[in-house]
Order: structure tokens, then sequence, then C-alpha cells
């Protein structure tokens, strides 16, 4: 197992204090932030108006890592440890195993336009695809990946691919003409992977204890301003101008500003190595109402 993988289970359970309605610490941009509570074995999520974190009701998660969000609103995460991913709906109903065979470690999730899902099939090194189309699963084709860990998907199908123990990112392209690897300087166990609606390529760069971010269109790597990063997992954007952290070692989410700065921890409770980060569409919010705290309903 990749040495990355083999420290998640034995760290310490970290706090936060409660938010207060109008917290700055909470979400911005108007969705709930969805997070993986790897140590923890649950999916929690914290509101955007300064409530509490709730509980999301999967059933039976072993070490829970990516998470991914279809268009209807229902929330995908690997199940890792039990080597599957399940599927939540949107209306409060029980979860579902999704069809695949001969998952070894899945990690990180995306979900396609077509609602496609891409699944990193870590100990497997492979990527691959599940169609919404009932088509079965099939193999992403991909060249020398040795566990690979976050996926991003562009608008136009090309995928991001964080090989983790190779130290780089590659990128896929939709079109099958190969796979290409993202120009990165010094990059160590990449994680979790985030796009911006210009094209912007962020990396959790696990092994140096920071974020990176790969401009659209050319020009060298920057590391984003941070403080304190030990082992960041996860990323993602609100696309209000916001990046959020899953600071594994740490126990914590953080948020900052895309450009840098403006860093503040979110008030999540108790977190134990926290792993992936998913917002919900826009036009599916469930278990965000304050009646809702067990995932029942809208």
């Amino acid at each position: 197992m990749a040495a990355g993988l083999l420290l998640l289970a034995a760290l310490p359970v970290g706090a936060a204090g409660a938010a207060q309605p109008g917290d700055p610490r909470s979400p911005v941009g108007g969705l709930p932030l969805y997070v993986s509570d790897y140590g923890n074995n649950r999916v929690v999520a914290l509101p955007s108006d300064g409530g509490d974190q709730t509980t999301v009701p999967f059933d039976g998660l072993v070490r829970p890592t990516g998470m991914a969000w279809d268009a209807a609103g229902r929330l995908y995460v690997s199940d890792t440890g039990n080597n599957r991913v399940v599927v939540l709906p949107p209306d409060g109903g029980e979860q579902s195993v999704v069809p695949t065979v001969g998952l070894s470690r899945p990690l990180g999730l995306a979900i396609g336009r077509t609602g496609d899902l891409y699944i990193a099939d870590s100990f497997n090194d492979r990527v691959v695809k599940v169609s919404a189309a009932g088509g079965g699963q099939t193999t992403v084709p991909t060249t020398g990946l040795l566990h690979p860990w976050g996926l991003a998907l562009e608008p136009d199908g090309d995928l991001y691919v964080s090989d983790f123990v190779n130290d780089r990112v590659v990128k896929v392209a939709a079109d099958g003409s190969g796979q290409s690897t993202v120009p990165t300087v010094g990059l160590s166990q990449p994680t979790g992977l985030a796009l911006n609606a210009a094209g912007d390529l962020y990396i959790a760069d696990s092994g140096n204890n920071r974020v990176v971010k790969v401009p659209a269109g050319g020009g060298g790597q920057s590391t984003v301003p941070t403080t304190g990063l030990s082992d960041p997992l996860g990323l993602a954007l609100d696309g209000s101008g916001s990046l959020y952290v899953a600071d594994g070692f740490n126990n914590r989410v953080v948020r900052l500003r895309e450009t840098g700065g403006g860093q503040v921890t979110l008030p999540f409770t108790g977190l134990n190595t926290p792993t992936g980060l998913a917002f919900p569409p826009a036009s599916a919010r469930p278990w965000e109402a304050p009646d809702d705290a067990r995932g029942q309903g809208r």
C-alpha cells in the first residue's frame, strides 16, 4: 500500500467549534459542503447558512474517500475499505451499490456530462468508467499508472488523473488520442484535483504539504498561499472564487481565495482524516434543510 494510504487510519481525531448563523467560516456560494470523513467511516455536510454539520445517511461505509454528484442530485462515494462505490438518491431513499467488477481500493470519482461515472481504481492501477446508459464497466486507456488517486473532468471530456506513486498528473484525451503528462515541477504524492471554470487545474500536492495551480493554456505552476497544511488530500471549488482543502493530517477543512490568502478553518467537528470534498449541484440540494438532519427529504 502507498505510504500516504498507510498513514490515513492512524491519526487522532480533530475538533472545531460549531458554526453560528452568519459565521464567516461557513461555506460560501449558497451550497452545503460535503466531506468524506475517512477515519470515522462517514460523510458529513456543513450548510452554508452557519448551521451545524449533519451526518449523511450512508450505511456501512469503511474508509470513504472520493465523492461526486450527478446532475440529478445523487451523491456517489468511494467506499474504499469495501472495494465498492455507493450512491444515495436525493429523496432520502436508501443507498445502492454501483455495479462494478473487481475494484480494489477505489479512490477519486468524477461524473461526466452525460452521467458516466469515472473511478480511480487505485490498487488495480487503472481508471474505470461505468456507463450511465447501462453499458457496463470499461477501462479508460491509460499508461503506467501506479495507485491513481484524484480525478477531474473538463467539459469536453478530457480527464485528469493524479498518479500518486509516480508523482505526476496525467491528462487523458477524450478523443482517444492518448495520454500526456501535465507540466509540473516537484510534485510528491499528488492526491485531490479540482478544475475551475477557466480551466485552471488545482493539485493537492500531499507529500509537499501544499496546493499548486497549473493555469489553463500554458504557463508555469504556482503554489497557492496557504498556512500549515499537513497532507492535503481533497479539493473543491465553490464557483464563487473560493478553494476548499481537506487538510488530512490536521483533521480540518480550510477555505481560501483561489488567488491565495484569506484562509479560515471551517467549523466541522470531530473530523478524522477528511479526504474528499464535494458541493452538490445548484439544482439539487438534499439534506440541507434543518428538519432533514438525518437526510430524510429535500
